[in-house]
């Protein structure tokens, strides 16, 4: 079982400050949000989210990595790698309140700013900017993954690691081999010939 050890009252800024690159956040929807808010330091290999499970908390990597990953025939394959700045979600649990078929895990040591679920939906019906700001992230996220995955079926492997770098270039120089490969659907030796000029 994972015991996480969340945070009231600890700084909720790097989140309010990421929401304000959407919208115009309101003084007493801001002053909720640090109410409410909860902040958690996770060490390196801490798992948040466990295959089964549903997702009922929303993420903001304030600082360090967080990657999804699932298992394929006993093999761990990574999703998707979320970097510090950015909400890390496994949106089809969190939406459709149905388990999970991935896990969360820190990649890095990470602080994460935190609220649930049911504390989003009201902060919605309470503060209609918040509820654009959702609308606004799912937007975002919807047209990045689209964008990403088509290339497993229209790139090669060299093209794939080119999109990665140009839209994620951080995601190139801090998640290791192993997970950059399975994220893109090649192997780790494809990978280390592509990065030394190679393939």
């Amino acid at each position: 079982m994972i015991m996480l050890n969340f945070v009231k009252n600890l700084s909720m800024t790097p989140l309010i400050d990421y929401i304000k690159t959407y919208i115009t956040l309101s003084p007493e929807a801001e002053q909720e949000i640090r109410r409410i808010g909860e902040q958690i330091e996770v060490p390196k290999g801490t798992v948040l989210l466990e295959e089964g499970k549903i997702c009922r908390r929303m993420y903001f990597v304030a600082k360090g990595t967080l990657r999804t990953y699932f298992y394929q025939k006993g093999k761990d394959i990574t999703y998707w790698i979320y970097l510090d700045g950015n909400l890390a979600i496994p949106w089809y649990s969190y939406i459709q309140r149905e388990p999970s078929s991935e896990y969360l895990e820190a990649i890095e040591d990470a602080v994460l700013c935190s609220l649930t679920y049911d504390q989003w939906q009201e902060l919605y019906l309470a503060y209609p900017e918040l509820e654009r700001f959702g609308r606004l992230t799912m937007e975002e996220a919807t047209s990045h993954i689209d964008e990403f995955y088509k290339g497993y079926f229209l790139y090669t492997a060299k093209e794939k690691y080119e999109l990665l770098t140009y839209v994620f270039p951080e995601v190139t120089q801090r998640a290791n081999l192993g997970h950059i490969a399975s994220m893109l659907g090649i192997s780790q030796e494809t990978l280390s010939r592509i990065r030394a000029g190679k393939a």
